[in-house]
């Protein structure tokens, strides 16, 4: 309806003190793998030695037998570079002064600085799925999950001639199928160690609810609503897990089956966390600083999307700097490390599933 004059002349409008976010996308994988990263404390890339392939001395032997004592190499080093992602937090020195007071209802720096935050995290959640580790790119996840039919080298070495570094890749995967799923999984699995996360697209997720729907059901009567919460935890509809994310996960030989907003249209991946993780790097200077995306209990950010979660490790800031030729203030959000499996043959993805 139009108010006349005597009523907007002598009436505020009402502004809800939040910004709300409508653009970023939830990745929960994305919050486990940076919730649980591990440190790049230093060292210009980081490097780990891996056996890819068995001796041939040795073996049995008889009474006084000759010993083979030929030595044998075996091992060699994958190398991955450090990677940096940021986005500017950029203020001006007027609009900050006018924003400060009685009148303001959001603090223009706080505000600017969680939505930057948010974009930042939507960068890296582009690199955790589909980065190719050349230049600036980041290594991701779709990297160590491939045999080299997309990428042909992993830390350094080709992976033709070390097949032991090769992931499991399936391409034009069609109608996905508990058959497809198992077979992806075994091909993942070596001895005890087995794919504890699988993660793919809404609309996959929802085609295998439909493959499970009578043990679905009967498994939500008998043991709640399974979640999966802001830091990789499994709880049911009455579990007192804080920081829940509701992420409704299924579960294929106990491994979570994830949605995520993130993945590409067709892609379902096969990872052990243990083998593929964040190592993350605290840029040490003094004017940066670590600090986390937003508090937990955040409001405007919807819940389970990246930016209403602690995430320290990795995560930078540089502090605002008034440039000589600018009135602002100008700080730079700013993530360091990278994505790294440690064991390439423990991941595999499905590719053009539906």
């Amino acid at each position: 309806m139009v108010f006349s004059d005597a009523v907007t002349t002598t009436t505020r409008n009402f502004i809800v003190p939040t910004a709300f976010d409508t653009i970023t996308k939830g990745s929960p994988f994305l919050q486990y793998i940076l919730q649980n990263a591990k440190q790049w404390k230093s060292g210009v890339s980081y490097d780990f030695p891996i056996k890819y392939q068995d001796t041939t001395n040795g073996g049995n032997t008889g009474i006084a037998d000759k010993l083979d004592t030929d030595r044998q190499n075996v091992r060699t080093m994958l190398s991955f570079q450090p990677k940096m992602s940021y986005k500017p937090v950029v203020v001006s020195n007027i609009e900050t002064t006018l924003n400060s007071g009685d009148l303001q209802v959001l603090d223009l720096l706080e505000t600017e600085f969680n939505s930057q935050a948010q974009s930042l995290a939507m960068v890296m959640s582009q690199n955790l799925f589909n980065g190719n580790g050349t230049g600036n790119s980041w290594d991701s996840l779709a990297e160590a999950a491939d045999d080299g039919t997309n990428f042909p080298t992993y830390g350094g070495k080709t992976k033709s001639a070390y097949p032991t570094i090769k992931g499991y890749y399936l391409a034009s995967a069609g109608t996905t199928s508990l058959a497809k799923l198992a077979t992806a999984y075994d091909a993942c699995t070596v001895g005890m160690s087995v794919p504890n996360k699988i993660i793919t697209t809404k609309s996959i997720w929802s085609t295998y609810e439909s493959l499970l729907t009578p043990n679905v059901r009967a498994n939500y009567l008998t043991n709640g609503y399974p979640q999966l919460n802001s830091y990789g935890m499994i709880v049911g509809n009455n579990g007192t897990s804080g920081a829940k994310g509701g992420f409704d996960i299924l579960y294929f030989r106990g491994a979570p089956v994830i949605r995520d907003e993130q993945v590409a249209s067709g892609k379902i991946f096969f990872t052990n966390d243990d083998n593929f993780f964040f190592a993350g790097i605290s840029i040490k200077a003094d004017n940066i600083k670590q600090l986390n995306f937003k508090p937990a209990n955040a409001t405007g950010v919807s819940s389970g999307v990246v930016g209403n979660v602690p995430m320290t490790l990795g995560f930078n800031f540089r502090d605002l700097m008034s440039p000589v030729d600018q009135l602002a203030e100008v700080g730079h959000l700013i993530y360091a490390g990278n994505f790294i499996s440690t064991n390439p043959r423990l991941n595999g993805q499905l590719d053009g599933a539906n």
